[in-house]
């Protein structure tokens, strides 16, 4: 087990697609093997800006990518090829949730390197599906803007929880569904049912992230709600979105008063 954290970090500092998820499987299966979990208590962790990805996709201004048009074939490339790349990155952030925190329950690293496979296994079915378009990633120009709250949250692990998974990601939840409203009222089942597969997985990785901010919340004698919302404040002020998924927020740990603070904020109304 003292191995783990560094096949992470190796995960984390492989600059090609095939070595991360080589590597992300391989720390799966060491922290589910049958040998007791043990962190070591000297172990140095690395700064986050060593953190490495591939040289493409290249990485652009979200102003900068062109708009997505279902309706045709190079639009639903470019979606899918898009969702691909949320889900390149989301196995880093599990990966840098799990090595970047020290001191959490054995639990902690386990379930996040659940959410790391998870995610790989969601990156393959959309590269799979991105193959019959002739498209591979990379390919497509993309943005990076989950990463940049990872590295914004990297000495804090309360901001990390509140902002990545419960923010972040937690907007999956919200915009998936009319996506495959979308994709239905076009019969393609095909993409439809990679989007159902990986919308059905993320309400279980947000509810972590609520899990495991309880967690530390309760460490800490703070109040979720309250440091939910200055955080949000802080890093997001006036980009708040909606509309919010309620029956699925509320699956993955959501109160009904957070979802109506989130509501306050939505910058639409």
């Amino acid at each position: 087990m003292s191995d783990l954290f560094l096949i992470i970090q190796k995960a984390l500092r492989a600059p090609l697609v095939e070595d991360t998820i080589s590597f992300t499987k391989q720390a799966f299966d060491v922290i589910h093997s049958s040998t007791p979990f043990v962190e070591p208590f000297d172990r140095v962790i690395e700064p986050i800006d060593l953190v490495a990805f591939p040289e493409k996709p290249l990485c652009v201004h979200p102003r900068e990518l062109p708009r997505r048009r279902l309706g045709s074939e190079a639009g639903k490339r470019s979606f899918i090829h898009a969702i691909a790349h949320i889900e390149f990155n989301a196995i880093k952030l599990a990966l840098d949730i799990a090595y970047r925190f020290k001191g959490m329950p054995a639990q902690f690293y386990k379930d996040w390197l659940y959410v790391a496979n998870d995610e790989c296994k969601h990156f393959k079915l959309l590269c799979d599906h991105l193959a019959t378009y002739g498209c591979k990633y990379g390919d497509i120009p993309s943005h990076d803007g989950l990463w940049s709250m990872a590295v914004k949250t990297e000495h804090d692990i309360v901001a990390r929880l509140s902002l990545v998974p419960r923010y972040l990601e937690a907007r999956g939840l919200d915009v998936t569904p009319a996506m495959l409203d979308k994709l239905y009222a076009q019969k393609d089942m095909a993409s439809a049912a990679v989007l159902e597969v990986i919308l059905e997985d993320e309400v279980t990785h947000v509810e972590y992230g609520t899990k495991w901010l309880d967690f530390v919340c309760d460490q800490q004698g703070i109040q979720r709600q309250e440091v939910f919302f200055e955080h949000i404040e802080h890093y997001l002020k006036g980009q708040i979105l909606g509309p919010f998924n309620r029956p699925l927020r509320l699956r993955a740990g959501f109160t009904e008063n957070e979802l109506n603070q989130l509501e306050q904020l939505d910058k639409r109304r």
